[in-house]
C-alpha cells in the first residue's frame, strides 16, 4: 500500500534485531508492527529510520498520523506504549495529540511568580505608582523562595509561611508591608484573569503600624551626625543622609539626585516633576551646610547621578533604609527612620517661628485647605526660591550649632534672631 511516508511492506513482528536488518531503498517505505496497530518503522532512502503511527478517532472520521521519533533515540518499547496509549484515546473518541496540545499552550499562558512580579510592575505600577522600583525589590524579595512557581497554583499558606519567617525575626512591620505589597499584586492579578484565587485573602494583619511621632531631639542630631563623621556609613548613605538632615527633602529626592539638576551659578536644585511626589518640580537652594555636600560631590561627579549603589545604579530610599536595618545595633540613638528626620527637620523649623505653609514649600509639601492646594495647583505659579533659602541659611545655622554642640540645650534660635531680621510671614 503507497501513502505519504512511502510503500508499506508488509507486517513483521518487531525486534531490535528485525529493526537494525531492514535496509533503505531508492524510494521509502514502510514496515508495520505485528503486535502493535498503527505502529510502523518508516525507513527513508538516507537510512534514517522513524517510527509512524496511524490510527483513527472514533466518531470523527478522522485519521491520525505522527512521528513518535526516530528509531535511534525512541526504544521499541516506548514507540509500543506511545503508540498504545494514542490509538486507546482514539478508540474512545478522544484525540490525545489535540489533548495534549492544549495543555501544553495552558501551562505556556500560565505565569510564574517571577514573571507575574514583572508584568504588574509594567502594567500597573507606571503612572500609578511613585515607587515603582521599591515596590518590585520588595515584591522580589517577599517571594524569593517561590519565584519559579506557577503564580495560579499558590494558597493562602504558602504566602503566611514566608511573612510569619519575616514576623519572626522581630520585624513585624516588615512583614506587615509585605503582606500589603503582595496583596495589592494578587488583587490586581485576580481583577485581570490572571488568577482564579488571590492568595493573600484572608492574612491577619501582622503590625498595623501607628502614625510616626519620632522627632530628633537637638542631642540625638549632634550624636548621629558624629556617628555618620567617623565612617560606619559608606560615603554615599552618608551624605545622603546629612542632605535630608539640611534641607528637610524626602530620601527618595535626595538619593536621586542627578548632576544635571543642579544649576552651579544659582546653587539651587531642580526636582524634575517625574521624581516629585506631586508630580510638579520643585526648586530647592542650596545654602550652608547642603551646598558643601554638593559642591563636594560635584567635584567627582560631573554628570549622571550624584549617588550610585554598588552595582552602580542610583541610590533609592529602600537602600538606605536598608542600610539602617542592618547597622540598628550599632546606631548612636535610637531607632529612626528616613522619613523621622524628615519630620525632625519640619519641626525645628515651625518650632523657630517659620510659617506652615512656608515649611510645607520648604520640605515639598502641600499644605493648607482644599481650597489653599486647589489654588496652588492650578494657579500661583512661584516657588518662593527666594523665600526658602532665607529659611534654609538660617536651619543651616542652626544645624550647624546643633552638630558642633553651641547651641543651649533646649533652645531654639528664632528665624528673626537668626538673619538678624525680622521676618514677615
Amino acid at each position: 500500500m503507497a501513502c505519504g511516508s512511502g510503500l508499506t511492506r508488509g507486517m513483521v513482528s518487531f525486534t531490535h534485531r528485525a529493526i537494525e536488518a531492514l535496509r533503505p531503498s531508492e524510494t521509502p517505505y514502510r514496515v508495520s508492527d505485528q503486535r502493535c496497530v498503527g505502529l510502523a518503522v518508516r525507513v527513508a532512502p538516507s537510512g534514517i529510520k522513524t517510527w509512524d503511527l496511524a490510527y483513527r478517532i472514533r466518531g470523527t472520521g478522522k485519521v491520525r498520523r505522527v512521528s513518535l521519533g526516530r528509531v535511534a533515540d525512541v526504544s521499541l518499547e516506548k514507540a509500543r506504549e506511545r503508540a498504545n496509549g494514542l490509538t486507546s484515546a482514539g478508540r474512545a473518541g478522544r484525540d490525545l495529540i489535540a489533548e495534549e496540545a492544549d495543555s501544553r499552550a495552558a501551562a505556556a499562558s500560565r505565569l510564574t511568580v517571577e514573571k507575574l512580579i514583572a508584568l504588574y510592575v509594567r502594567r500597573r505600577v507606571p503612572g500609578r505608582l511613585r515607587t515603582a522600583d521599591d515596590i518590585e525589590r520588595r515584591l522580589n524579595r517577599a517571594l524569593a523562595p517561590i519565584l519559579d512557581r506557577h503564580a495560579d497554583d499558590l494558597r493562602r499558606r504558602d504566602i503566611r509561611e514566608l511573612l510569619d519567617a519575616v514576623a519572626d525575626q522581630g520585624i513585624e512591620r516588615e512583614a506587615e508591608k509585605r503582606r500589603q505589597t503582595v496583596g495589592a499584586m494578587f488583587r490586581w492579578a485576580l481583577s485581570q484573569d490572571i488568577v482564579e484565587t488571590d492568595p493573600t485573602a484572608g492574612l491577619k494583619a501582622y503590625d498595623p503600624g501607628t502614625p510616626r511621632d519620632r522627632v530628633l531631639s537637638a542631642e540625638e542630631i549632634e550624636a548621629l551626625w558624629k556617628w555618620l563623621e567617623n565612617g560606619d556609613l559608606p560615603p554615599d548613605p552618608t551624605d545622603i543622609l546629612k542632605l535630608q538632615l539640611a534641607t528637610g527633602a524626602r530620601c527618595g529626592e535626595i538619593s536621586g539626585l542627578y548632576a544635571e539638576e543642579i544649576d552651579r551659578e544659582q546653587w539651587t536644585c531642580t526636582l524634575p516633576a517625574a521624581r516629585s511626589k506631586n508630580k510638579r518640580p520643585r526648586v530647592t537652594p542650596l545654602v550652608g551646610i547642603a551646598r558643601q555636600i554638593i559642591e563636594s560631590r560635584l567635584s567627582a561627579v560631573q554628570s549622571g547621578p550624584l549617588f550610585t549603589a554598588e552595582t552602580r545604579t542610583p541610590f533609592t530610599a529602600a537602600h538606605i533604609g536598608h542600610y539602617l536595618l542592618t547597622r540598628r545595633d550599632k546606631l548612636p540613638i535610637d531607632k529612626f527612620t528616613t522619613h523621622d528626620l524628615r519630620r525632625t527637620v519640619a519641626t525645628l523649623l515651625t518650632e523657630m517661628g517659620i510659617a506652615l505653609d512656608l515649611v510645607a514649600a520648604v520640605v515639598g509639601y502641600e499644605a493648607g485647605g482644599r481650597e489653599t492646594r486647589t489654588l496652588v495647583r492650578h494657579y500661583v505659579r512661584t516657588d518662593l526660591v527666594e523665600r526658602k533659602k532665607t529659611v534654609l541659611a538660617a536651619w543651616s545655622h542652626q544645624l550647624r550649632e546643633i552638630i558642633e554642640g553651641t547651641m543651649a540645650r533646649g533652645t531654639v534660635t528664632r528665624l528673626e534672631d537668626a538673619m538678624g531680621r525680622r521676618w514677615v510671614a
